[in-house]
C-alpha cells in the first residue's frame, strides 16, 4: 500500500505542492485578467504579455499539449488523449476551455488531486484513507504517463527558442519543480 497518509501537521509540504501546480496552470494559460491576479509583478507588462504568448505558443512550434511530444501519430494521440479523459472523468472532471492534453489541464487536474487528498485525510469523507490512496495513486500514475514526459519536452522547446522572459523563466522553474515533484512521487 502507497504511503500517503498523514497528519493535518505534515500537510503543508502538500499544501505548497498543490499552490505550485496551480500556479504553472495560470502561467500557461492565456494571460488574461486572471493571470495578473495570479503574477502580479508581471502586470507593467499586460500589453506585451498577450502578444508573447501568441507569438511564443501560437505562431511558432511550440505547443503547450503534451501528447504533441508524445505520441508519434494520430492512433497514439487518440489513445493518450483518451486516456487524460480517463483520469480526468474518474474524477468526474471535464476540460473546458481547451484539449484534455494542454499544460495548464494538466496541472490543473494535478492540483485538484492533491486537494482531493487533503480534504481526505482530514477526514472529512467517507473511507477517508482509502480515498487519499486513489488519489495518490492516480498523482503518481498522471504524473509518471502523461505530465513529467510531456513537460520536459515542452520546457526544452520554450528554453531552446527564448530567453531571458516570462516563459523562460517559467520553464526552467517547471523543470526545477518537476524534477522534485519526480523524487518526492517516486519515494512514496
Amino acid at each position: 500500500m502507497t504511503k500517503i497518509w498523514m497528519s493535518t501537521d505534515s500537510a503543508l509540504p502538500e499544501v505548497k505542492r498543490m499552490a505550485k501546480y496551480k500556479a504553472l496552470a495560470v502561467a500557461f494559460s492565456y494571460p488574461d485578467e486572471s493571470f495578473f491576479k495570479f503574477f502580479p509583478e508581471s502586470s507593467s507588462r499586460r500589453n506585451e504579455m498577450p502578444s508573447l504568448y501568441d507569438r511564443l505558443f501560437r505562431a511558432s512550434e511550440i505547443w503547450l499539449y503534451t501528447t504533441e511530444y508524445l505520441a508519434k501519430n494520430e492512433f497514439e494521440r487518440s489513445r493518450c488523449l483518451a486516456d487524460i479523459m480517463g483520469f480526468y472523468r474518474a474524477f468526474r472532471l471535464e476540460p473546458e476551455k481547451d484539449r484534455p492534453d494542454s499544460l495548464a489541464a494538466e496541472f490543473e487536474f494535478m492540483h485538484y488531486l492533491i486537494f482531493k487528498r487533503l480534504h481526505a485525510i482530514q477526514g472529512k469523507v467517507k473511507d477517508a484513507k482509502a480515498k487519499a490512496s486513489i488519489c495518490f495513486d492516480a498523482e503518481k500514475k498522471f504524473f509518471d504517463e502523461h505530465l513529467y514526459p510531456g513537460a520536459k519536452l515542452i520546457a526544452a522547446k520554450i528554453s531552446s527558442q527564448t530567453k531571458n522572459n516570462f516563459y523562460a523563466d517559467i520553464a526552467k522553474d517547471m523543470v526545477d519543480f518537476l524534477k522534485s515533484e519526480k523524487m518526492y512521487l517516486g519515494k512514496n
